[in-house]
């Protein structure tokens, strides 16, 4: 886990070594942390594959920017670049945004009366649009953000492909990210409208 590590006198001298060019600095900062960043990374996105692509960008980003980078603290670093790469693959995908995150970010605004009746508003809406889903889409969006399993147990729990269970996902959460918004909105201009 990188949180516990420590930035080594060995680490600034392969960095400085990296920044020349040296590949044999990279590999053995690359066999030295690897384990670390992918953990880093797994723990965010619960899946293999995707923090294995993480990994290769973290990477890719510090061998290709190593003569420009001043870093101080690698492990730090990392974390911060694990961090940074994981919001923007997000961004890029557009994916979904757990009711969880979204209620503990409102909770931020305290008991405030406008906050309270949209995360109330927001967690009923929430609910009816699940419910509205098609069964099969709506057992596996349960199973995946609810039960916090990854598609590859979904599939295996179901009987069906990973593919399919992607597949499904991706469709409900496209009814669901229309319909949210479409709601959040009018809640939205209703509360400014007060």
């Amino acid at each position: 886990m990188l949180t516990g590590k420590k930035h080594t006198a060995e680490d600034s001298r392969l960095l400085m070594e990296m920044s020349a060019g040296s590949n044999d600095a990279f590999e053995i900062l690359y066999s030295k942390y690897w384990d670390d960043v992918f953990d880093e990374a797994y723990k965010r996105l619960k899946d293999i594959d995707e923090a294995k692509d993480i990994v290769q960008e973290v990477f890719t980003y510090l061998w290709t920017k190593a003569a420009v980078l001043d870093i101080k603290n690698l492990p730090a670093w990392f974390t911060t670049v694990v961090r940074n790469k994981i919001f923007s693959s997000f961004r890029k995908q557009e994916k979904f945004v757990p009711m969880n995150d979204m209620m503990t970010e409102l909770e931020s605004f305290g008991e405030d009366t406008d906050a309270s009746l949209i995360r109330k508003e927001l967690a009923k809406t929430y609910e009816a649009l699940i419910s509205s889903l098609p069964e099969q889409q709506r057992t596996i969006f349960n199973m995946r953000y609810r039960e916090d399993l990854v598609p590859d147990q979904i599939a295996l729990k179901l009987n069906l492909s990973p593919k399919t269970v992607r597949n499904h996902l991706g469709r409900a959460l496209l009814k669901l990210k229309t319909a949210f918004l479409f709601v959040c909105l009018l809640l939205l201009i209703t509360i400014i409208g007060k």
